[in-house]
């Protein structure tokens, strides 16, 4: 019994790193490095952000689905983007347009990206245009 006692207490020393009835002459030294992390205080690139999704249908059977966003960052520039798609059901056409402006210090930049997308029975590729102006926004 003697014996499997002391083979666990020399099991358990070889694990922890501890020496059972020996001593080296050798000294060790335990440093501890502390880490302190600071938050960080600048602001998130997005303070605001906001969606609204919309859809309707005309007396001919035309149809649309809009979607919109806008964010605006830390900086105070404000981002918006409207996405609008319009089914014709007698061509089958498919107009997709994605309006973007961006609003810093007052300039806003604004691209308007239309495609038009046809069925494949019309064998016709699809047909993009893009349209971009700048100009100054008034204060309010």
């Amino acid at each position: 019994m003697t014996r499997f006692l002391l083979a666990g207490a020399a099991a358990l020393g070889m694990m922890t790193g501890t020496a059972l009835a020996q001593s080296s002459g050798h000294s060790s030294t335990t440093t501890a490095q502390t880490t302190t992390i600071t938050p960080s205080t600048v602001a998130p690139s997005t303070s605001v952000y906001t969606s609204a999704v919309g859809q309707g249908a005309t007396s001919d059977g035309d149809q649309t689905a809009s979607s919109s966003w806008s964010s605006t960052d830390s900086s105070g520039a404000r981002t918006d983007t409207v996405v609008t798609n319009k089914t014709y059901p007698l061509s089958g056409m498919i107009t997709t347009t994605k309006t973007t402006t961006v609003t810093t210090n007052g300039v806003a930049a604004e691209t308007v990206l239309t495609t038009n997308t046809y069925p494949a029975r019309y064998n016709r590729a699809p047909e993009t245009s893009t349209a971009t102006r700048t100009y100054v926004v008034s204060a309010k």
